[in-house]
């Protein structure tokens, strides 16, 4: 309906089959209190204006992932996989990065249906089990979602999807970890063929037009 508004979620998941709590950007100008009611999930929550992440929610989100690291990575230096999104790569994100030995690896342009394991293995599951979750809620409560209930539905469906054994076939299927060259084949990086401006001539004409053709050629 016209009520709706952007919520972004970020999942952020580890290769030994771990997860670090989502961050949850609601679009609004100030933060609602309402918005951390029923968070079991332990869920960070943002806001900008337009729902979406930015610079400075970024730079937010890499000290809570240093945070909730460094102590498994007992000093050792960090891979952080990201997209292009240019909120990964302002000064602030990738000067702390540098400071806390973390290094930052950006998946190529128009890839991430191929290198980004969220996408592969997670992502998909994900979308099914909210959608499940959002009906079943609508359909018990007859209420609509809104920012206060979000968390309260989303987390449910977030639990089933991303998981262990999704967290590791993730990496797994992108050939990351354990590291295997061969599962990105040449085939999946090929470049897509444009068919929608290729013609072919002369066209197929339906039957009565071949007929009406053919008779006119006898007499030229």
């Amino acid at each position: 309906d016209g009520n709706r508004e952007n919520i972004t979620i970020m999942v952020t998941i580890c290769a030994d089959g771990t997860e670090i709590p989502p961050t949850v950007i609601y679009k609004g100008k100030a933060f609602g209190t309402q918005w951390h009611h029923n968070n079991n999930l332990g869920a960070s929550v943002a806001h900008s204006t337009k729902g979406w992440t930015d610079g400075v929610i970024g730079h937010h989100w890499i000290k809570d992932f240093d945070k909730k690291t460094c102590e498994k990575a007992n000093g050792r230096p960090r891979l952080l996989l990201v997209d292009g999104h240019n909120s990964h790569y302002t000064e602030a994100f990738l000067s702390y990065a540098r400071q806390q030995n973390i290094h930052v690896l950006c998946y190529p342009a128009h890839t991430t249906h191929i290198y980004q394991g969220l996408d592969v293995a997670v992502f998909g599951t994900l979308k099914r089990c909210w959608s499940e979750e959002r009906d079943e809620f609508k359909r018990t409560t007859g209420q609509k979602i809104t920012k206060k209930n979000f968390i309260q539905v989303y987390q449910k469906a977030h639990i089933r999807a991303v998981t262990p054994a999704t967290i590791k076939a993730a990496f797994e299927r992108t050939g990351v970890c354990p590291l295997n060259r061969q599962v990105i084949t040449t085939d999946m990086m090929a470049t897509s063929l444009v068919t929608s401006n290729q013609g072919h001539l002369p066209l197929l004409q339906p039957s009565p037009v071949r007929v009406l053709a053919d008779a006119i050629h006898q007499y030229q």
